[in-house]
């Protein structure tokens, strides 16, 4: 498309959406990690490999390990509505409740790939340092809902969210590590969600 200003030709370009940028650049990162590994793949290789510069990279991504988080955002994005809904009610229920009726529409095909395969892949300690933000961001959530469904000591309230994030991470790392016959994901958080 072209656009005529004051006289003066401009192109411009829609380009591809972000979105389908960050997915094509996910699936080029993960397809050179499986053959070459997480350290000796480059952001220039898997710029290239998805048809980009790697400028476009690191307008899309802010690292390479970013590149694991996409669908561990959406969910956070989903779960993050979810409560939103169940705070909508005139009677929500209690975080752990909410949290198992969440899970329960949980399944396995749902697993980011990245979580599944972070051994594989050594990265261990890339995925840690850049989950870290996004720990941070449950434990805001959670801070939210029980700010409207708890009358306690806004310590004790931080402490109960912090709690509770770190439930969930480990039940879901956990539910990852048991493999096929993992069973639903709503059992292994029930058994981690102690009050």
């Amino acid at each position: 498309m072209r656009i005529v200003t004051q006289g003066a030709r401009v192109a411009t370009s829609a380009g591809r959406p972000k979105r389908a940028s960050r997915e094509l650049l996910q699936e080029a990162a993960f397809e050179l990690f499986q053959h070459r590994g997480y350290r000796n793949t480059s952001v220039e290789q898997i710029a290239r490999t998805a048809g980009f510069s790697r400028a476009t990279f690191f307008n899309t991504f802010s690292s390479k390990a970013e590149l694991f988080w996409l669908e561990t955002d959406a969910l956070v994005v989903a779960l993050k509505k979810y409560l939103e809904e169940e705070l909508a009610d005139p009677t929500p229920r209690n975080l752990r409740d909410a949290l198992l009726g969440f899970a329960a529409g949980f399944e396995s095909h749902r697993i980011p790939w990245a979580l599944q395969n972070y051994r594989l892949l050594e990265a261990a300690e890339d995925l840690i340092a850049s989950g870290a933000s996004r720990a941070l961001e449950l434990n805001r959530v959670f801070v939210r809902y029980l700010q409207h469904t708890e009358q306690c000591d806004e310590v004790v309230l931080h402490a109960r969210a912090a709690a509770t994030t770190a439930m969930l991470v480990s039940a879901l790392l956990g539910w990852i590590d048991a493999g096929v016959g993992r069973g639903a994901f709503g059992e292994h958080l029930g058994r981690a969600l102690i009050h």
